[in-house]
């Protein structure tokens, strides 16, 4: 479970770096096929939740409703939530 964990919140980190250098590129171009689809992206950003020990940035990141991560901080852990804009 703590492996799994783990991983889940390096994937995470990594798609926070991924995302920060795509945010800059251009957006394509409308489709010609005139599409209904009014499905968009929400908005947010990673936020700063504080540091905490392993196990409890761990036990926070599980028991938050969105998306939530936890990161090396020198010799603690820093959570990190997705909050919606």
């Amino acid at each position: 479970m703590r492996a799994r964990l783990l991983l889940t919140g390096i994937t995470l980190g990594a798609t926070v770096l991924v995302g920060g250098a795509t945010a800059a590129q251009a957006a394509p171009a409308p489709s010609q096929a005139g599409t209904t689809s009014t499905a968009t992206a929400a908005a947010g950003r990673w936020v700063y939740d504080g540091s905490y020990s392993e196990s409890v940035c761990y036990s926070l990141a599980a028991s938050y409703a969105g998306p939530a991560y936890c990161t090396p901080n020198g010799s603690k852990w820093a959570l990190f939530i997705w909050v919606e804009d």
